[in-house]
């Protein structure tokens, strides 16, 4: 699973050696599963069909959301791509993939269209530039998919593991109280786990950019924390940064996290008032702000890089808060 918690099944078979997988066969598989997760009473007697329900089982049941992705140890020189639960062996780094071109792949009222994984690393191309610390992407191309890869930043080379824990976990914070919580609790747990002003400043650097580029899914799960042998507690890369704004929905027409009391409509000042109570620097918001949006400007250039569809290209484009760098 994820972090360095383990647990095994009371019953069935345990892995005990990395097995190869078919992602063409688990996309298909998923896609059956979550078009009809509301009524299965769909039979996987079928021999193929089992032995891909076993693979989507070893693969994809503990890297969390609702989306369907997969834990995977994949080898850049060969392609190939293993079961990540266990060690690999040499060669395999240590990846969680999610499936591109799954029919009925949502979270909450968001169903993710094919190409999805595009702009998702398109997203991460866009974080990076805006000086946000972000494991490595890729895109995995299968039978016309494009399926977005992040290298796990809780498992070391080797498969050693580190343990993490999520904000909501640390802090006993519900993620599906959509606004009961803020950017400044998040600031204010990383001020209580002793971690450095760098640490206030990245995690400042990521809600601009949330605010900015219309990442609105941004709930206290996707604020995350590692440990290592010591006991040193540290803030983990960068996760889950995409394009998630359904001006329609119930979720994500606001952020799911506010600042300075506000889920829409903010303003340099509110940046301000963020910054202020978390003891930063005068005029670290505004250079933090205008980095952002400097990098979020470019989009367009991100967009092409991971060949995003031209019209999501624009409407994401339409849907930036690049006014904020004017305010």
């Amino acid at each position: 699973g994820m972090g360095a918690l383990e647990f095994a099944p009371a019953s069935g078979p345990r892995a005990r050696t990395s097995q190869k997988v078919q992602i063409d066969a688990l996309v298909e598989l998923a896609s059956e599963v979550l078009t009809q997760r509301d009524h299965l009473h769909h039979s996987f007697a079928d021999e193929d069909k089992a032995d891909a329900l076993r693979d989507i089982l070893r693969v994809g049941t503990s890297a969390g959301g609702a989306r369907a992705k997969a834990v995977i140890a994949w080898n850049p020189q060969t392609g190939e791509v293993r079961s990540g639960q266990v060690a690999a062996g040499p060669g395999f780094g240590y990846w969680i993939l999610k499936f591109d071109g799954v029919s009925g792949n949502k979270d909450k009222e968001l169903e993710d269209p094919k190409g999805y994984g595009a702009i998702e690393y398109a997203y991460s191309l866009m974080a990076r530039a805006a000086g946000i610390d972000i494991s490595e992407c890729r895109l995995l191309e299968e039978n016309g998919r494009r399926h977005f890869m992040t290298r796990r930043f809780d498992r070391r080379e080797g498969g050693a593991k580190l343990h993490m824990q999520s904000l909501a976990a640390l802090a006993h914070y519900d993620f599906n109280q959509a606004g009961a919580y803020s950017y400044e609790q998040a600031l204010l747990v990383i001020r209580q786990l002793g971690l450095p002003m760098t640490a206030t400043e990245e995690q400042f650097r990521r809600m601009a950019f949330n605010i900015v580029a219309r990442n609105q899914d941004d709930h206290v799960k996707n604020i995350a924390f590692l440990m290592d042998k010591d006991g040193r507690w540290s803030l983990s890369p960068a996760f889950d940064v995409t394009y998630s704004y359904n001006p329609a929905g119930v979720w994500t027409s606001m952020h799911q996290m506010s600042m300075n009391g506000k889920r829409e409509h903010f303003g340099v000042e509110d940046f301000r008032e963020c910054a202020r109570g978390a003891s930063m620097k005068r005029g670290r918001a505004e250079a933090i702000l205008a980095e952002v949006v400097d990098a979020v400007r470019r989009w367009d250039e991100f967009a092409e890089t991971a060949k995003v569809t031209a019209s999501w290209r624009d409407v994401i484009a339409s849907n930036l808060r690049l006014e904020l760098a004017r305010k």
